[in-house]
């Protein structure tokens, strides 16, 4: 059973527990919200109050990314389906499906990445971790990607002729990772540094020293 439910109990234990057998869960698998304490009543008696707890089933990190992006979107007022692709440990990739998906993308990825960023943030300092959020639409970061490489290789062709620091232009966070990795990678007499701040930071490639 998933969802959550609300059960009261002589103490917080008690009503935990109550709420765990009805949901089928383990401890470890919810989370568990205290309503009201359970209070005396006179002589142990009379006016006491129960405890009462809301017991909620916990959501993969998977679910809970592809929810963050749902819900941000449906408060911009897109009509969109956030799916969850794939989940490999702190990586998750998200793919969206609606209307106006060239809005949701924005100009060079600048919206869908902001997407992407907003819920890596959130995420990461809910469970204080790194989590890694992709998201995709319409196979938008196959062809960004495919894009940015080719604009690495000429760069890079060009570093290794003249010798001389090459830097492409500036681009997203996501983007230079891109380079990064393929220079890493395919050349490896080269390397490549970022350089610049903000919506200025670039990707400079330069034959190692």
């Amino acid at each position: 059973m998933s969802g959550s439910v609300k059960m009261k109990g002589k103490t917080i234990e008690e009503a935990t527990e109550m709420a765990l057998q009805v949901l089928g869960k383990q401890r470890d698998e919810v989370e568990v919200k205290v309503i009201n304490e359970p209070e005396s009543g006179v002589l142990g008696v009379f006016g006491g109050k129960e405890a009462e707890v809301e017991v909620s089933v916990r959501i993969g990190l998977g679910e809970e990314a592809r929810a963050t992006i749902q819900e941000i979107l449906d408060k911009m007022n897109f009509l969109t389906l956030v799916s969850l692709k794939s989940e490999e440990e702190d990586t998750i990739n998200l793919e969206v499906k609606g209307e106006d998906i060239g809005r949701i993308i924005g100009r060079a990825g600048a919206t869908i990445d902001s997407l992407q960023y907003l819920a890596t943030i959130i995420l990461s300092k809910k469970h204080e971790k790194r989590v890694r959020v992709v998201v995709d639409a319409e196979g938008y970061r196959e062809r960004r990607q495919k894009i940015v490489i080719e604009d690495a290789e000429k760069a890079a062709k060009e570093t290794e002729e003249t010798g001389k620091e090459k830097a492409l232009l500036p681009m997203s966070a996501s983007d230079r990772r891109i380079v990064h990795l393929h220079i890493q990678e395919k050349y490896p007499g080269l390397t490549s540094f970022s350089r610049g701040e903000g919506a200025n930071r670039q990707v400079v490639i330069d034959k190692k020293k």
